[in-house]
């Protein structure tokens, strides 16, 4: 049945065809846990994920990892195949091994245009992965004043904070002033401490961002 996952991986529409058609379970799970169906949305085609959905395809099912085709398609920024997955009745709240939901995968790959579908379908924006960290201190850390906006858009709490009491604007001070700025501006608390005692400005400090420096303290200034 192995065959039917690698010919949907593949996008060998005519392969999967004759393989549904010759009676292969269209649900059968390889030794990763990957159906045909996760194969086909993590490779983008989004005609075989119609093929794969009329047999039959569990649309919720997990790999070993946790993860389901919409969490592939999402990592992956393939939108159609997200919208059919949707469409299908994907959980878009669905959370892997890592606790960590399609909206979250999408940030940290940075697919905007995924997080954006994903949200309107109902993502929760403050979901926080087993770290208690969330897609807006992904995209923090990553720089991405973008995904910031469009999350803090959403209603992103900026002022949430994870397991070891980083915020969003922690996360932010090693780099990027945009992100800072744009924190900041939504009400991110400049003066929050971590468990240990490490803040915004004490790590742009630390990370020689002058830049980073200046706009905290300007922030903190009455």
């Amino acid at each position: 049945m192995e065959d039917l996952v690698m010919a949907a991986l593949g996008g060998d529409e005519a392969t999967v065809d004759r393989l549904l058609k010759a009676g292969a379970d269209v649900n059968h799970a390889d030794a990763n846990g990957w159906t045909a169906l996760i194969g086909a949305a993590r490779s983008d085609h989004a005609a075989l994920v119609d093929r794969l959905l009329g047999a039959g395809a569990n649309v919720n099912h997990k790999d070993t990892k946790g993860m389901t085709a919409l969490m592939r398609a999402a990592e992956g920024g393939h939108v159609a195949v997200a919208d059919r997955l949707i469409k299908a009745g994907a959980d878009v709240n669905h959370s892997d091994a890592k606790g960590k939901n399609a909206l979250m995968r999408a940030a940290e790959n940075r697919r905007i245009e995924m997080v954006d579908r994903l949200l309107r379908a109902g993502g929760n924006v403050n979901h926080a992965d087993r770290r208690g960290k969330t897609a807006l201190m992904r995209a923090a850390l990553g720089g991405d004043e973008a995904m910031v906006r469009l999350l803090i858009g959403a209603k992103a709490d900026v002022n949430q904070a994870d397991a070891n009491g980083w915020t969003a604007l922690i996360c932010a001070a090693g780099g990027d002033v945009a992100v800072i700025k744009r924190l900041i501006d939504a009400g991110a608390n400049v003066g929050h401490a971590a468990n240990d005692g490490l803040t915004a400005l004490k790590r742009a400090s630390a990370s020689g961002h002058s830049d980073a420096v200046a706009s905290l303290k300007a922030a903190q200034s009455p």
